[in-house]
């Protein structure tokens, strides 16, 4: 049954599509658009869509912020000006905003030399398993239960979830595996070929509290070394211990519930990870020299400059961080207002 939210935003109630990640389409899920970005429009914001931010310049009174509009599908200049200026572009976003504004249009160029440090996987691995049973996972939430490992009682540190697919990609192995390519055969022999490939596939996420020991930086593009963008310095040395204790995790749930796990070649041979959780870049610090902004998200040497996003968490928490940041991002804007 539709209903209307405390935004004045109509939302439906979950029907269990398993579309959780990639977006519900009955407005279950509680997204920016139905809760934050309306109730700042009532109150006097203006939302600008597909406007690219360039760069950040101090002017008299506050900051000139420099963009690119993109709505017509060509770049127009244009630009701003406030008094106070509230980043918020994600860990890689808002870090590459100001590394572009401190060392190439050197507009902010006493932003902190610990731009970049400390930036954070938070952790995350996906474990698929296999079972001789119907599992399902492109029906019903994303995420419905969790085990806390995050006490220490097994080593490592970690949390871990169950998990599940959006049933677009069930459909996109359901037509490459009716096109019999090899590599689709293989995988095919693994699945319940019925209506839905992937019905006995069970997702085992988790996050571990590895060392958040990367850093971000502006290098040279790949055959453009004239152009630069924002890359990742990132050994897993320090944290792999903590990312195998998850794994050894998942697979220790996955045999006990009858299940078979597969750990991709990706971790087994290389050691890489992919990450839905960045967190980093513009870390809190007591001072310039440990952080990039203080615990108000306000950027040192810039008074009225903030951040506020999972770019200042200055380390990994091993939870999924989408609370702490908006709880972060309420304590700076009550801290602003006030």
């Amino acid at each position: 049954m539709p209903w209307t939210n405390d935004q004045g935003q109509q939302q439906g109630t979950c029907v269990h599509c398993g579309n959780c990640d990639i977006g519900c389409q009955v407005k279950a899920k509680n997204t920016l658009d139905l809760n934050y970005i309306p109730w700042a429009e009532k109150h006097g914001a203006e939302v600008r869509a597909l406007h690219l931010v360039k760069c950040i310049t101090p002017e008299q009174g506050g900051y000139r912020v420099d963009f690119d509009d993109i709505r017509s599908g060509t770049r127009i200049a244009g630009s701003a000006s406030a008094r106070i200026v509230i980043v918020a572009a994600s860990s890689l976003g808002s870090t590459e905003l100001l590394f572009r504004c401190r060392d190439e249009h050197q507009t902010l160029p006493s932003v902190s030399r610990f731009l970049g440090h400390n930036w954070s996987s938070n952790g995350d691995f996906l474990t698929p398993a296999v079972y001789p049973k119907r599992i399902s996972p492109t029906q019903g939430p994303t995420i419905t239960c969790a085990i806390d490992f995050l006490d220490g009682a097994k080593g490592p540190r970690f949390f871990v979830e169950d998990g599940g697919f959006p049933n677009l990609l069930g459909n996109f192995l359901k037509d490459r595996i009716a096109q019999h390519h090899l590599f689709w055969k293989e995988l095919a022999d693994r699945l319940t070929l019925d209506d839905d490939p992937l019905a006995n596939v069970m997702p085992w996420f988790g996050q571990a509290m590895d060392a958040a020991d990367g850093r971000l930086y502006l290098g040279a593009a790949p055959f453009i070394p004239w152009r630069t963008e924002l890359k990742l310095d990132w050994e897993v040395e320090r944290s792999e211990a903590a990312v195998q204790g998850l794994i050894d995790m998942h697979k220790e749930l996955s045999h006990a519930t009858g299940g078979v796990p597969w750990v991709p070649p990706t971790w087994t041979i290389f050691k890489n990870l992919v990450t839905p959780h960045p967190l980093g870049g513009c870390n809190m610090g007591v001072t310039a020299e440990n952080g990039v902004v203080n615990h108000l998200g306000e950027v040192f040497n810039y008074p009225n400059l903030y951040v506020a996003d999972g770019a200042i968490v200055p380390r990994a928490i091993g939870l999924n961080p989408s609370r702490t940041i908006a709880a972060l991002a309420e304590r700076i804007a009550e801290k602003i207002v006030a």
